[in-house]
């Protein structure tokens, strides 16, 4: 029987065929792209740029022939030139750019005495004209057992040598472990929700791991199911799986926090997003540690703290007089000055947290951070 209604059908189709269309145009529109954007504001130059596999936005600005640069990890936006003011302050050569803009947390970037550097580390010249937002005041918020609390916005577990003191904006409390005071504490370390500290109540070898939980304090023993050598290290983790090299066995284990399985594996290490087969002896020489991929490069060259991002070669002067890096998560880095701890990333800059007189004189494996 002959279709009555032809019409009707290559309607319906010219329909479908639009509606298909239409959903192809809007994956096209809003799928991630790369692209870079030049455009320059008050006679800074300014390249935008969009990396869709590593999911970040990277502005350079170019002034007075001097490039600084800023990066923000984000997901894909439909706008462009999301800097729409810059402002700029001056102390003979020296200068900051303080770039605005609705979308991202733009924050000042400076050139000091020839290099690139943080606005927490220029000059006080400089700083006198930035906005008193970039300089929040210091107040002491509590006191426990000495120290001084500052910023209560992570959980800090500070060791007292037998056990840590744990503060965080709940509570403030001693946690006890062990039965005889420690001084050093080699084998301590993180994994992604546990602190993981080696039975430094036995002597030579041990066969028990606390983990304590970073987010609730929670403490709990595992019976290993061997003895492991306090001549060991702990390379680095994966998620909650903490690698342990016994120097004296010459062997690599695997310790699941979760669980407290502990298991033999294959001498290798974890370099930036790969697994590297690596001999036990090279291991143990040189105590190699897992690396871990990242758009935030911080290191300390004589007590001065730098940041280059894995873009570019450029290095920033973020902070100075550096005692000890206490831990790096990403672009967060805490650090010590002294007796005080101290936070940093690029869009917050510097903020104060704790100080502790005892930090003078010990701090080694003592200050752990969730």
């Amino acid at each position: 029987m002959k279709n009555k209604f032809p019409h009707i059908n290559k309607l319906k189709i010219f329909q479908s065929s639009l509606i298909l269309i239409f959903i192809i145009f809007v994956i096209f529109l809003f799928s991630p792209k790369n692209y870079t954007k030049k455009y320059t504001i008050s006679n800074v130059a300014i390249k935008e740029s969009y990396n869709k596999k590593e999911k970040y936005y990277y502005f350079t600005l170019n002034y007075n022939n001097i490039s600084l640069d800023l990066l923000f990890e984000s997901r894909y936006k439909q706008n462009r030139k999301f800097i729409e003011e810059i402002k700029i302050i001056k102390d003979d050569n020296n200068f900051c750019l303080i770039p605005e803009g609705k979308t991202f947390a733009f924050y000042p970037i400076c050139y000091v005495d020839g290099k690139s550097t943080s606005y927490n580390a220029a000059s006080s010249t400089l700083k006198n004209q930035l906005d008193s937002k970039y300089f929040p005041k210091k107040k002491v918020l509590d006191t426990y057992e000495d120290i001084q609390i500052y910023n209560n916005n992570y959980s800090y577990y500070i060791w007292n040598y037998d056990g840590f003191y744990y503060l965080n904006s709940k509570e403030n409390k001693k946690i006890d472990i062990f039965s005889k005071e420690q001084y050093t504490i080699n084998l301590i370390g993180y994994t992604k929700d546990y602190l993981v500290i080696a039975d430094y109540d036995s002597n030579y070898t041990f066969n028990n791991f606390y983990t304590l939980d970073l987010s609730s304090s929670h403490l709990k023993k595992y019976k290993l199911n061997r003895d492991i050598y306090f001549d060991s290290y702990f390379p680095g983790y994966l998620k909650n799986k903490l690698y342990i090299v016994d120097n004296k066995e010459s062997v690599m284990y695997e310790f699941n926090a979760k669980n407290g399985k502990l298991e033999k594996v294959p001498t290798r290490i974890y370099e930036n997003t790969k697994w590297k087969d690596i001999s036990i002896k090279t291991l143990s020489a040189n105590k190699t540690m897992f690396t871990y991929k990242t758009n935030y490069n911080y290191t300390l060259k004589n007590k001065d703290l730098y940041l280059k991002y894995s873009t570019n070669e450029n290095e920033t002067l973020i902070a100075t007089n550096i005692t000890n890096i206490i831990k790096i998560n990403h672009e967060d880095i805490f650090y010590l000055k002294g007796d005080e701890l101290y936070h940093y990333s690029p869009s917050k800059g510097e903020t104060l947290l704790l100080s502790y007189f005892e930090w003078n004189f010990n701090y080694n494996n003592i200050i752990f951070i969730n």
